[in-house]
């Protein structure tokens, strides 16, 4: 079961074991706003991961077998993990520091990441169901 598990999800759990890097390193010369000295440039990094990461993991959850209401009550993953992320920053870092506004970024990026997901989904099917024009 963890061995089917890990097979379906491994991107997400790829992209999630980024994040905790990306999260808990110390190093700022990974966000390259801050030696142009760009003011919130982070949040845009925020926002862009915990995008791509919700909209993985509700491509992979569609391959599995699952429901769709089984599909929605994983795509919470991210949410928690954006907050478990903060804390975490907060309590073993001295670098790094929990904000609030990377936590809102995080929110908006499952959104996004679902609602470009669903939009890219629709635009794929209507590619498949429609007939090849042959004139």
């Amino acid at each position: 079961m963890i061995y089917l598990f890990i097979k379906q999800y491994y991107k997400s759990i790829i992209i999630g074991l980024l994040i905790i890097w990306l999260s808990l390193s110390g190093s700022k010369s990974l966000v390259p706003g801050r030696m142009l000295n760009i003011p919130y440039v982070d949040k845009l990094g925020h926002f862009s991961m915990y995008a791509f990461f919700s909209a993985m993991l509700l491509l992979d959850s569609c391959r599995w077998h699952s429901s769709r209401h089984l599909r929605y009550i994983i795509l919470l993953i991210p949410l928690f993990f954006g907050a478990l992320m903060e804390l975490m920053q907060m309590a073993f870092t001295t670098s790094r520091k929990a904000e609030i506004l990377d936590l809102l970024a995080n929110v908006g990026g499952v959104a996004a990441g679902i609602v470009l997901t669903h939009i890219t989904l629709k635009i794929l099917a209507g590619f498949r169901s429609s007939p090849p024009d042959h004139s």
